[in-house]
């Protein structure tokens, strides 16, 4: 008998028991791992999408707190295209609308004659020329099970779709574009718009670069000037959800602790002799903690491993989902997964420690003859 062999044997032997506060581990790490990656994804989109476009700098209304919250005149967009060094400012809107009244996806209205136009890569057909036409990501197109000619209705307005486009980046894979007069007459905000996107005349150095970034910020202060990257992480949304996400995600893991410890107290309860013969036999208080907290450790790591597994699943369960087309992303890396097992494989151990401790209050006679 040593210290993994007799707590696997412990655990095989009360499979009910054991099984459900696995479970119970697995569901609490599998939430962490879907919330968390979920949350991180929704920024990793936003920071490709933003960046996909061949724009180099974004501009928005200065402690925005989503990518639709932000409102910049169209006055300024003027200025900021005065600007020396830039070859050219788009003025976008981007906002999440209902299509077809069972999806919200992202749908964004760029100026004509645009260089975000010429970023567009399209699978099939061509860019709007109406005002009620659009061109869907490819992503979007298939979760809504829409083809070119189709129509869909967005903010209960009919929009034909003109072409299927096939961008780099997964977020606006997931978008709808349409033409930017078309979508501010249809949110009624004709004078302003969400973002601007930011092209500097070529070739870009970075001296330069930095040079006419200081001169944008200049323009007003009422605005804020950042790269793609900068721009998604600064989104207080995105840092609200990633707060709240991982509040949840530790509550649930610390109330799986709760488990453990039941789990473990009770398995001492009845096993009190056993300790004693353990104890008789010439093991230490020490020794005998220690099997009782590799237990727990078990446990814990098991459910882990089902959690990530569960987590995986959850997160793509929820991008397929047609009510989030286009607004979810998975996203996984070993940072989250590392983070999950850290939490678990801390909380675990001292949530087994007052059993830990429970079993060795009594004398070896007083085990041996089961008394409490």
């Amino acid at each position: 008998m040593n210290l993994l062999t007799l707590p696997a044997r412990n655990l095989l032997s009360q499979k009910l028991r054991s099984t459900l506060t696995v479970l119970g581990i697995a569901v609490a790490v599998g939430s962490f791992v879907a919330l968390t990656g979920l949350t991180r994804g929704l920024q990793d989109s936003y920071a490709q999408g933003v960046g996909d476009v061949g724009g180099d700098y974004v501009v928005s209304q200065r402690g925005t707190y989503s990518l639709v919250s932000s409102s910049i005149s169209a006055e300024l967009v003027e200025r900021l295209d005065a600007v020396p060094g830039v070859e050219e400012a788009a003025g976008i809107v981007l906002t999440i609308a209902e299509v077809d009244d069972e999806a919200n996806i992202f749908v964004t209205g760029w100026p004509d004659d645009s260089f975000l136009w010429r970023s567009l890569a399209l699978e099939q057909g061509v860019i709007p020329t109406g005002d009620r036409e659009v061109v869907l990501g490819r992503t979007v197109a298939e979760a809504l099970g829409k083809t070119v000619g189709d129509e869909i209705q967005i903010q209960y307005e009919p929009f034909r779709i003109t072409g299927i486009s096939v961008p780099d980046s997964v977020f606006n894979q997931n978008v709808a574009v349409a033409r930017l007069k078309g979508l501010q007459e249809l949110l009624g905000r004709p004078a302003s718009v969400s973002l601007v996107q930011i092209r500097l005349a070529r070739p870009v150095e970075p001296d330069r670069a930095a040079t006419v970034k200081a001169a944008l910020a200049k323009v007003s202060p009422t605005i804020e000037v950042s790269d793609s990257a900068e721009f998604a992480e600064n989104m207080d949304f995105v840092k609200t959800v990633d707060a709240v996400t991982s509040a949840v995600s530790l509550i649930m893991i610390l109330a799986s602790s709760i488990l453990v410890a039941n789990t473990l107290l009770m398995s001492v309860s009845e096993r009190v002799q056993e300790f004693g013969i353990l104890a008789a036999i010439g093991w230490t208080p020490a020794r005998i903690r220690m099997l009782v907290v590799v237990e727990g450790l078990i446990m814990c790591l098991i459910g882990s491993f089902i959690g990530v597994g569960l987590g995986i699943a959850g997160m793509h369960l929820v991008s397929w989902l047609r009510i989030s087309a286009g607004l979810l992303e998975p996203y996984l890396s070993l940072g989250i997964v590392a983070e999950a097992l850290f939490w678990v494989v801390l909380v675990g151990p001292l949530a087994a420690l007052y059993p830990a401790w429970r079993v060795t209050r009594a004398t070896p006679s007083s085990a041996l003859r089961g008394i409490r």
